[in-house]
């Protein structure tokens, strides 16, 4: 009997940390309580964290990962060796303590990080949705030659490497000037706490898996891929912190992102955002019906500095083909999980359209434009707003 009652009070804590996900989950279903919940009690949770770990060298996130698989490995050894030697009970009550700390964990993260995936959209002044009726073929031109001028300056007055690649800063700079970009979001929508970024030391893991960068809510800790400083690192970096602002949707993360660097003063992280919103523009263009002459001649005005650029980018994702596919898989079943249908899908969100049935003077199908991309929207609304153009 004695043996019996650790196993009675685990069972009870694990009903009880099951009914509490199930609460936590049927509350996640109410934009108004995700709202809530997201500014007070993971914010707050966010910046207890943030402070806590934020000063500690190295990733919490990394190591609470290698600690955690090596734990549930040794568990599964155990487990194994007391059922063959049948001691079930034993086995059992194990396995009771794996599943209180794993429903545990899978609380705390439902609490700081899953109802931020269902908040309210993101302020206007960020980005609004436009459709064909809201732009004119002229203000797709202008935007383009826009983006194409900002890029092809930035590149030119940037310092380059032997492959003909912008050197950007080191990680604590570009870290520290993202945080100083994100003080100018005074929207409440946004968290006032901003914590610093880390990089990953495992990094040849987290490139074989195609993972440029993560933020752990329960650590308040967002880490970034370091294996190469690029063009797109800052994006990346903005990216990350959006998250720990209290943006958790993907699209919405880039969207952030791409909104402050676009504005920004500094050559290196506009040039960043341009870079990164620089196919978006140029396929704004294309939607529109007659732009072939239009569309060649603007991606023929690209620096071909700025092309190789984007090809070697391109050319070192692709030397890591090992687990690439793994990442994806499991990054698509967390997103699901998190109520995003789109999975992966959730990163971008392409534009809408109908083809009516007929052609342009060029031969292409002639569309109506329902929405524009949501890089294209953040582009569309800087132009409406002055602040590009």
């Amino acid at each position: 009997m004695k043996s019996k009652n650790p196993i009675k009070s685990k069972l009870i804590a694990v009903g009880a940390l099951i009914a509490f996900l199930v609460l936590l989950l049927l509350l996640k279903t109410n934009t108004a309580i995700c709202e809530f919940v997201a500014t007070t009690f993971a914010r707050a949770w966010i910046w207890l964290t943030g402070h806590m770990f934020g000063w500690l060298p190295f990733s919490l996130f990394e190591m609470f990962l290698i600690v955690a698989i090596s734990a549930v490995i040794v568990c599964v050894v155990i487990i194994i060796k007391r059922l063959c030697t049948k001691k079930r009970l034993q086995a059992l009550s194990l396995l009771l303590s794996v599943a209180i700390v794993a429903l545990s964990g899978i609380n705390l993260y439902t609490a700081t990080a899953s109802f931020s995936y269902e908040r309210e959209p993101l302020p206007t002044e960020i980005v609004q949705s436009y459709n064909g009726e809201n732009v004119t073929y002229e203000e797709a031109i202008a935007i383009a030659e826009y983006v194409i001028e900002q890029v092809n300056s930035n590149y030119h007055t940037l310092p380059h490497d032997a492959d003909g690649n912008v050197i950007m800063p080191r990680l604590a700079e570009l870290n520290e000037l993202l945080r100083q970009e994100y003080k100018r979001l005074d929207s409440d929508y946004f968290s006032p706490y901003t914590p610093n970024v880390k990089g990953i030391l495992n990094k040849r893991i987290m490139s074989e898996l195609h993972i440029t960068g993560v933020f752990f809510a329960p650590f308040g800790e967002p880490n970034i891929n370091v294996t190469r400083m690029d063009v797109f690192t800052p994006s990346v970096i903005a990216h990350e912190l959006a998250h720990s602002k209290g943006v958790m949707r993907e699209s919405d993360a880039n969207t952030v992102a791409s909104y402050l660097l676009l504005t920004s003063d500094n050559a290196f992280l506009r040039y960043s955002g341009y870079v990164d919103c620089l196919s978006s523009a140029l396929r704004m263009v294309r939607m529109f019906p007659n732009s072939n002459a239009d569309y060649t001649r603007l991606s023929e005005s690209v620096h071909n500095g700025v092309s190789h650029e984007i090809a070697n980018y391109n050319k070192h994702w692709m030397q890591y083909k090992v687990l690439d596919d793994i990442g994806e898989f499991f990054n698509n079943i967390y997103l699901k999980l998190q109520g995003q249908k789109d999975g992966t899908g959730s990163y971008v969100e392409p534009p809408k359209f109908e083809i009516t049935g007929d052609k342009d003077d060029d031969g292409n199908d002639i569309v109506v434009i329902l929405k524009f991309s949501n890089t294209q929207n953040v582009l569309i609304n800087l132009y409406k707003q002055g602040l590009i153009g």
